[in-house]
């Protein structure tokens, strides 16, 4: 649009002396491309949080698991079955989408509650062992590190505000592109459409990292939970 019209300019004033953005240009692209740099700065880092989540949680799993020997029976075996079935419900979570996740959460839910009664029971019995604090210590950093992934996955996210400016700066800046290239008569139009494709890419980067994590196509690295879950299978067997 900005390219016909500035084309459409030169036709029809070719007399006069026509308006070139210029200066003005260089300055909208220097500034979008910054702030472009910055948002994609901010949604990369939350990204790497995302991702050092998913190894904490599976770190602190493996230390609760650990730490159940500290339990006597039968709430040790007790304990430690149900935190492995939460690892095999965490790494099927990576493959849910939409509303299925609310029933993983759900459940998730429904097994803290059932290790935290298996705790007290467990701190009932041994009411001063250091040991036993130590277990309930670990769930608890499993049940906040639950918390911190949800909504670290699903909930914190650009506002839709900052989107609304951010595509709008953009159409502008493309539109200042287009026409500089048409006000100058210039019949090449490969220039501003790689300019174009490059920005489009960045911004459907930053898209991709800030959508939530069941809708994203560049997905998390789900390892050190698959990991620990094919460590406690071979324990098993």
């Amino acid at each position: 649009v900005g390219f016909r019209f500035g084309k459409y300019i030169g036709r029809n004033k070719k007399n006069q002396k026509n308006i070139s953005l210029g200066l003005i240009l260089n300055a909208m692209l220097t500034f979008f491309g910054f702030i472009l740099a910055l948002t994609l700065s901010t949604v990369s880092s939350r990204y790497a949080t995302r991702k050092q989540l998913i190894l904490d949680e599976a770190n602190t799993l493996n230390k609760a698991i650990l730490r159940t020997d500290f339990l006597e029976e039968p709430l040790r075996s007790q304990s430690r079955q149900l935190l492995i079935e939460y690892v095999d419900i965490r790494v099927q979570g990576a493959k849910l989408k939409g509303k299925e996740i609310s029933k993983l959460v759900a459940d998730s839910e429904i097994l803290h509650n059932k290790l935290w009664i298996l705790a007290n029971q467990a701190s009932s019995q041994n009411k001063n062992s250091k040991y036993i604090a130590l277990y309930i210590q670990s769930l608890n950093e499993v049940i906040d590190l639950h918390s911190k992934r949800f909504y670290q996955g699903i909930y914190y996210r650009l506002h839709p505000t900052f989107w609304f400016f951010l595509y709008f700066m953009t159409i502008l800046t493309m539109l200042g592109v287009g026409y500089e290239f048409g006000i100058n008569n210039s019949g090449n139009f490969l220039g501003p459409l790689l300019l174009i494709l490059i920005f489009s890419t960045v911004v459907f980067i930053i898209s991709d990292l800030d959508q939530p994590l069941f809708k994203a196509l560049i997905p998390i690295n789900q390892q050190p939970m698959l990991d620990l879950q094919q460590k406690l299978k071979d324990s098993v067997n």
